[in-house]
């Protein structure tokens, strides 16, 4: 009986291990513990961007190779990029996925930006 639920264990733990990039993104809040950290080298860049499709008419980023501005780049291009394959979605709506799910594992409702602390007191 011991080695039966050992076994079943192990084959759970491998199934979890093996899926868990499918499971952090589903579930955003098990992976809020680990942020990334700012590069000062960072290979990324505003053309580099460009020329991965994300830019789009609402955020274009011609605007800031014009003018030029000295940042690396998008900041979350990779996560957004895996959000647009994954999810099949255009460059606006997986930056807005994006963030709702960072507003969600931060306690904010996505909708309405207002964070759910039961303490919250507003005026308006």
């Amino acid at each position: 009986m011991l080695k039966l639920l050992l076994f079943f264990l192990v084959l759970v733990l491998l199934v979890l291990l093996y899926y868990r990039n499918a499971l952090l993104l589903k579930f955003p809040s098990l992976n809020r513990r680990y942020q990334r950290l700012p590069t000062i080298f960072s290979t990324s860049s505003f053309q580099h961007d460009i020329e991965e499709g994300l830019t789009s008419e609402t955020f274009d980023l011609q605007e800031n190779i014009a003018n030029g501005d000295s940042r690396a780049g998008l900041e979350d291009s990779e996560e957004i990029k895996h959000i647009m394959k994954v999810e099949g979605l255009n460059f606006d709506q997986a930056r807005l996925l994006r963030m709702q799910r960072k507003f969600k594992s931060n306690n904010i409702d996505p909708l309405t930006g207002l964070p759910r602390d039961p303490k919250l007191v507003t005026f308006s």
